[in-house]
């Protein structure tokens, strides 16, 4: 809780209320990064250097599929999905998986 934890979920998993909780504590966290400047810049900067299927492959991993089945979708292998990841991550400034959701649901 000490780090930063802004709620707690237990299971079975409600996914209506894990979505609230989600939504709510990145407009906590935007706010907070507006007030302190943020990264603004460089996310917008990033989006502009994606190649199409960096986009695609962006989509598909923030809709929450796995790299395998992204692969799938996409007639490639999940290691080919694994290095578009990194580029748009890298793009994009985000340091990980959540940091890549809030850049594009606050964008």
């Amino acid at each position: 809780m000490k780090l930063g934890a802004t709620d707690v979920v237990s299971k079975p998993i409600d996914s209506e209320h894990l979505l609230t909780i989600i939504r709510d504590t990145l407009r906590r966290d935007v706010h907070l990064g507006a007030m302190q400047g943020g990264r603004r810049a460089v996310e917008v900067r990033g989006f502009a250097q994606l190649t199409p299927r960096e986009r695609e492959v962006l989509l598909l991993i923030t809709n929450g599929q796995s790299n395998k089945e992204a692969g799938r979708e996409l007639g490639i292998s999940p290691r080919t999905i694994e290095v578009h990841r990194a580029r748009v991550m890298e793009k994009l400034g985000a340091r990980n998986t959540a940091d890549l959701m809030r850049i594009v649901l606050t964008s």
